[in-house]
């Protein structure tokens, strides 16, 4: 079983090529496929018109099943983006990105996530009077989007994809005749960008490794981390924090495991993640 030289759906619509197709390409010679039509929007969207309705890992796998039903393919890559705290750093913001790789033939997903603190992700609320040009720097606005919406508004006034400044102007003076509140937020979708783009390239490279990984046993591909135990200790006082000790890599279709130490080395926890030295 392997993948060299497959042609594989890209269940996008929002440019994740740019960022997906060339390792593919290159380390696999993959011929990378992107419908036309295929509304990924509902699946959920950012923006909360159509929310999503299972967790992020369980719409990632309907995306990719949906669209190797529609367009009639063997293999279809999809990925899946959230947005939120870090888990660890609680007041830094971050992007949780989902990539899988899934092979109807054989019923075998392999998958990787990649976490990022490298997101321009957030929003501000303002009034008519308020200055948003601090907002507009964070965000790295115009080569990153922005969303405009109303609030306190029964008409749900939402302009996207914004990265003209005139145009911003414009949206913000149309959302205020909807209401005295509205909010500027990045614009979060893979398109509109780039920091998002990056993460996802970098996820793309992830995956095409895991892929290339085979099972000592039984040679499947996508031998890698499933889980992993342990936890590491904080350097100063030795409590226990919730990073982990070391990977566990198994096979996604034999019962072999083995056993790996962190990618990064550590040991030992540094205090920032300590619950008893950084409560």
């Amino acid at each position: 079983m392997h993948y060299q030289n497959q042609r594989v759906l890209l269940a996008s619509k929002h440019q994740k090529e740019k960022a997906i197709q060339p390792p593919f390409e290159e380390k696999l010679g993959c011929t990378i496929h992107v419908p036309v039509d295929y509304d990924t929007d509902q699946f959920g969207t950012f923006t909360g018109e159509i929310p999503r309705k299972a967790s992020a890992y369980e719409t990632l796998i309907q995306k990719a099943k949906a669209a190797a039903q529609q367009f009639g393919y063997r293999y279809v890559i999809s990925s899946e983006g959230s947005f939120g705290p870090h888990p660890q750093l609680y007041f830094c913001p971050a992007d949780t990105e989902l990539m899988a790789f899934v092979d109807l033939d054989n019923d075998l997903i392999i998958a990787e996530h990649e976490l990022s603190t490298e997101t321009n992700y957030g929003h501000i609320d303002i009034s008519d009077q308020d200055d948003y040009e601090a907002f507009l720097d964070k965000a790295k606005f115009p080569s990153h989007g922005i969303i405009i919406r109303a609030l306190d508004s029964e008409n749900h006034f939402i302009e996207k994809g914004i990265r003209d400044r005139d145009y911003l102007k414009t949206a913000i003076k149309k959302a205020f005749e909807f209401s005295p509140r509205i909010r500027l937020e990045t614009d979060m979708r893979a398109m509109m960008n780039p920091l998002r783009m990056n993460t996802i390239n970098k996820l793309a490279v992830k995956l095409v490794h895991r892929i290339q990984q085979h099972c000592p046993q039984c040679h499947t591909p996508g031998f890698g981390k499933i889980s992993a135990e342990g936890h590491l200790t904080c350097v100063s006082c030795g409590t226990p924090t919730e990073l982990y000790h070391r990977k566990v890599l198994n096979c996604l279709k034999c019962e072999f495991k083995t056993y790996q130490a962190r990618d990064d080395g550590l040991e030992f926890a540094d205090q920032r993640y300590c619950p008893y030295c950084n409560p």
